[in-house]
């Protein structure tokens, strides 16, 4: 069965090897000389700390940065990255951090999917804000600063989680403006300046949002809802595509008559979640 396989030309070989970690796919180098370099062609690199936010191994932490560092240069040049996950809590020695994200961009010249969990003290490079290739883009637990062009015009996927902007920064309403294309956007857990002034989304599917930050009415059309809470004063008009609604964060004394009211704006609901605290 391996000798079948092996006859597979490169292209589906690094293709089946873009399901499996980065770490994975290193692995299978030992299988035979056929599959010896393959790992350098493969598109799609996923990189995830193994240890949790609660205690970090230094010395552990400081084997998978350099292990990062040196996949990204010893990759063939010549094959473009599509996808680029990479996932670690610790700060320590943030420069490789952002060495391997700009190496990343520049050898990729076509990434599509970018999903960046990092301790907030790593500085996301300014030009994966300008990447216009870019379909996915999931930030977490970064802090962003001093971006000032924002503009992905194929991006459908956008996930902003507890991702913190300057003070006064309207870094929100860029990423909104400059992803016109969006069907599915997330934004939760962090404080930022609520997004005011951008077209609403004529393709957008499904929301995940803090409605404080980006109002309702921009997400109204979408047919999959998740809300952290809901006024009674942003409901001044029908949800009339939504066909999945999660509230979360809803009192038991408080919030039922709310509830009641939104169930009023949404004609073609069929599945309703709603997470209950008890005050």
């Amino acid at each position: 069965m391996a000798d079948r396989i092996s006859n597979f030309p490169d292209s589906i070989l690094c293709y089946v090897l873009s399901f499996l970690s980065t770490k994975e796919a290193v692995a299978t180098s030992v299988l035979s000389k056929r599959w010896n370099l393959l790992w350098r062609s493969v598109p799609s690199l996923d990189f995830v700390y193994p240890g949790g936010d609660e205690y970090v191994d230094e010395v552990a932490c400081s084997r998978f940065l350099l292990s990062v560092h040196s996949f990204m240069f010893l990759r063939n040049t010549e094959q473009p990255i599509h996808r680029l996950r990479l996932r670690c809590f610790s700060n320590y020695n943030d420069y490789i951090f952002e060495t391997c994200i700009k190496a990343a961009m520049r050898i990729s010249g076509r990434l599509q999917h970018l999903d960046l969990n990092l301790p907030p003290v790593i500085a996301v490079p300014s030009v994966v804000f300008s990447c216009q290739t870019l379909v996915v883009l999931k930030l977490a637990n970064l802090a962003l600063k001093n971006i000032s062009f924002v503009n992905f015009p194929l991006l459908k996927i956008l996930h902003l989680n507890s991702v913190t902007f300057s003070e006064g920064s309207d870094l929100l309403q860029q990423f909104l403006s400059g992803s016109p294309n969006l069907e599915d956007l997330k934004v939760k857990n962090f404080s930022a300046n609520a997004a005011e002034k951008f077209n609403r989304f004529s393709k957008l599917v499904r929301a995940e949002v803090d409605s404080h930050l980006v109002p309702l009415e921009n997400v109204k059309n979408v047919e999959v809802l998740v809300l952290d809470g809901i006024y009674l004063k942003d409901l001044v008009f029908d949800l009339r595509n939504l066909v999945q609604l999660k509230l979360e964060n809803v009192s038991l004394c408080k919030d039922w008559v709310v509830v009641l009211e939104v169930l009023k704006h949404c004609p073609k609901l069929q599945h309703l979640v709603v997470d209950i605290f008890e005050v």
